[in-house]
């Protein structure tokens, strides 16, 4: 059942995308550009935004005929929280939706709500490439709240270049599922960003937006957290910490020092303003991912 599910994912966003991408062009579901971005991306004014709730409502309808409830909740309330960050957008006509505290005390409480339902859990940590583990006690729940909070936040940060986020997920989350060698929720979604990716290549017909981008990140951490190897995840998905912390970086530098560490952040930024275009930031950052996914699943497959 889990490769006919996974190819009907596939299938259904394919062919659904055209006709939902004419949907929201016509509710005027415009995306709108950050006035503090590169000057590059006026063009990609209107485009039709919030193109994840396809691809996240397909992708858990079939974790939850797979009995996968937490990795099914986990697409939906991130989704959600992603939704109501687009719509804000949208609604008062502007880049940015929600508020920062907003959107980070909704993304705790649906970390929190996640762990509850995932049960007792084990509170060691495993170390990749060792058989060492650490046993965190009391402090595991904050850790596991940071991972899926973490992931979600750096995922959406990564959204910013036609195609980037779901090529960068895309090279991080097809090894991760090949080395836990279950969670089939994750080879669902996959699937379904791939069809989407048809439609967001550049230049884009349609964006994925914070209901997509949060969902993939949040996925990617709650499976994480589930099967005790939220380390493993930080390799198998290095630009997406990349670009968290390039923004961290950024922030602090210029808080503490008033100067700028990168032309801007995130990181994919600091690189189109270096004359990069957007086509060679996607392939390197896809590359780079890939490449060091599937060294870390070799590395553990030979241990």
């Amino acid at each position: 059942m889990m490769i006919l599910y996974a190819v009907m994912s596939f299938v259904i966003c394919l062919l659904l995308y055209p006709f939902f991408i004419n949907f929201l062009r016509a509710k005027k579901v415009g995306k709108f550009i950050r006035e503090d971005g590169p000057d590059l991306h006026g063009y990609k004014a209107g485009t039709p935004t919030m193109g994840g709730i396809l691809f996240v409502l397909v992708a858990a309808t079939f974790a939850l005929l797979s009995n996968e409830i937490v990795e099914m909740l986990s697409m939906i309330f991130f989704g959600l929280i992603g939704f109501l960050d687009d719509y804000a957008g949208l609604r008062w006509r502007k880049s940015l939706g929600l508020r920062a505290w907003q959107k980070f005390s909704l993304q705790v409480i649906c970390s929190v709500l996640l762990l509850a339902l995932m049960g007792a859990h084990q509170s060691r940590v495993l170390l990749p490439f060792s058989h060492i583990s650490i046993d965190l006690g009391y402090l595991y729940p904050v850790f596991a709240v940071l991972i899926m909070v973490g992931f979600s936040n750096a995922a959406n940060l990564t959204d910013g270049l036609d195609g980037l986020l779901g090529s960068v997920f895309l090279t991080a989350s097809l090894p991760y599922w090949f080395f836990l060698n279950r969670t089939n929720s994750l080879l669902y979604l996959s699937v379904a960003v791939i069809a989407f990716l048809f439609y967001n290549i550049k230049p884009a017909k349609v964006f994925m937006g914070d209901t997509g981008s949060l969902a993939l990140g949040g996925l990617l951490g709650t499976v994480a957290v589930k099967t005790s190897t939220e380390l493993f995840l930080i390799c198998f998905a290095p630009i997406l910490v990349l670009e968290a912390l390039s923004v961290m970086l950024q922030v602090s530098s210029f808080k503490l020092f008033k100067k700028r560490i990168f032309k801007m952040s995130p990181i994919h930024h600091h690189f189109e303003l270096l004359g990069w275009k957007e086509e060679r930031i996607v392939q390197i950052f896809s590359l780079v991912n890939l490449t060091l996914a599937l060294f870390t699943l070799l590395g553990v497959q030979s241990m």
